[in-house]
């Protein structure tokens, strides 16, 4: 997958993070899909599913000359407090301590990551995603009623951010 271009030339670049054949694990994926179908997207913000790739895109952006002005991805995290499902939009300052250095290829980027991206490329980083306690460890195709009514919640939440900023 190569999206250099939309990175350099995108306003808004939003990424749909997530592993489709984990069920609900597919929350961005299926967001970014909800936004092609029920939005005309600005020309200048591109949104992207790029599943378990996220990593390579944000060291991707972090190294790239010209960047978005704001990044939007889309996953699910655990958030106590919160029902299965809930959508949240979290500011990577405020992600749990222990994602500080959690480099598997399959969970939520690193907090610091995301936050050298914002604070030293001056890339406005938003986190919107739907809460979900466990990771699913068995293959299952398609997302629970309780995250698939958070995916509309999550792509009209999306859209208002890409056009108002």
């Amino acid at each position: 997958m190569s999206i250099i271009r939309e990175i350099q030339t995108a306003r808004v670049l939003i990424l749909g993070c997530g592993n489709t054949l984990l069920g609900d694990d597919g929350f961005g994926p299926a967001v970014i899909e909800a936004l092609e179908k029920k939005f005309v997207l600005p020309r200048d913000v591109y949104a992207e599913d790029v599943g378990t790739s996220i990593r390579e895109v944000l060291f991707d952006i972090a190294l790239s000359e010209k960047r978005p002005a704001h990044v939007v991805l889309i996953d699910t995290i655990n958030k106590e407090g919160r029902d299965y499902g809930d959508i949240v939009e979290v500011d990577p300052k405020n992600l749990s301590e222990n994602k500080r250095v959690d480099y598997s290829l399959h969970q939520f980027p690193t907090s610091n990551l995301l936050q050298e991206i914002q604070e030293l490329c001056g890339v406005k980083v938003t986190v919107i995603a739907a809460h979900m306690p466990d990771r699913p460890e068995q293959l299952t195709m398609g997302l629970s009623e309780k995250m698939e009514k958070g995916v509309s919640t999550a792509a009209h939440k999306v859209y208002e951010l890409a056009v108002k900023d």
